[in-house]
């Protein structure tokens, strides 16, 4: 993935991120197109980019147990198919990306193009609601609670890099307080113990992606709130209800454009495999 197209992510989530937790506290305040043709565009599109450095890692941690859940039902996919299986991991994804980083077939280059399409979605389908949430703030009447759900939003994304910090990375051989995650390689293969190791994880998949469902709840109802408010003004329910739409097919895109991509990597396994002589 070249750098340009990872800097044009960057700068989307950032945009994102100063909807939704910037131009809520200038209500009312005038957007003027010549904002586009001077020096303040640069130092916009600046802080842009240093917020969406944060918050792409923080849309990536947030959708991570969904993303987590569909790697540990491939690695169950492929102790059913290969049940004669002997090896540590049935789904080392790293080092079946290392071995496509070196092909020079396309497949680097159609994984370079999947992983592009998760980064955007995942982006839009995490700060797509907030981010409409602020724009109709900023739209709406003027009304001092509206700030408390920004800084609920806010909060959430807090929580998530807590609950992240608290869970053990992928090399941790233990810590201390921290909660273990179930891992590819922990994955066993008898069919009656992995059907209950995959539903633990759905049940701490459901847990561990409970701010995003706070987050998606708290950004709709508020838009619901300031439009009922103020009915008269159709932007307002045009801007919240296209950014809804929008955000929730984006969730949509992330999720199925991950497991595409992650079919695409279990492909390689057959390869990986004869390359170590398993």
């Amino acid at each position: 993935m070249n750098t340009a197209q990872v800097s044009i992510e960057i700068v989307l989530a950032g945009i994102l991120a100063l909807c939704a937790f910037v131009l809520p506290f200038f209500p009312g305040s005038a957007l003027h197109a010549d904002l586009l043709q001077n020096e303040a565009l640069i130092g916009i599109l600046g802080l842009a980019y240093l917020l969406g450095v944060i918050f792409d890692k923080l849309a990536d941690t947030i959708l991570n147990p969904m993303e987590h859940i569909l790697r540990l039902k491939q690695a169950g996919k492929f102790l059913e198919n290969h049940p004669g299986f002997k090896g540590k991991d049935p789904f080392p994804q790293n080092n079946l990306e290392f071995n496509l980083r070196k092909s020079k077939d396309g497949r680097l280059d159609w994984m370079n193009s999947l992983k592009s399409r998760i980064r955007t979605s995942r982006e839009l389908a995490v700060l797509g609601l907030p981010a409409t949430m602020g724009v109709v703030i900023h739209q709406g009447a003027i009304m001092k609670w509206m700030y408390l759900p920004v800084a609920l939003n806010l909060l959430f994304f807090i929580i998530t890099a807590w609950l992240e910090s608290n869970t053990f990375d992928e090399d941790s051989k233990g810590q201390s307080g921290k909660t273990k995650q179930l891992k590819t390689h922990d994955i066993s293969p008898d069919e009656a113990v992995r059907r209950k190791q995959i539903q633990l994880a759905e049940k701490q998949t459901r847990n561990a992606t409970l701010p995003y469902y706070l987050l998606v709840a708290n950004s709709i109802i508020t838009i619901g709130v300031i439009a009922w408010f103020d009915p008269d003004k159709t932007l307002i329910n045009m801007i919240g209800s296209g950014g809804t739409i929008i955000s929730m097919l984006a969730l949509w895109a992330c999720l199925r454009v991950t497991r595409t991509y992650i079919k695409f990597v279990a492909r390689e396994m057959s390869g990986y495999l004869k390359e170590r002589g398993k």
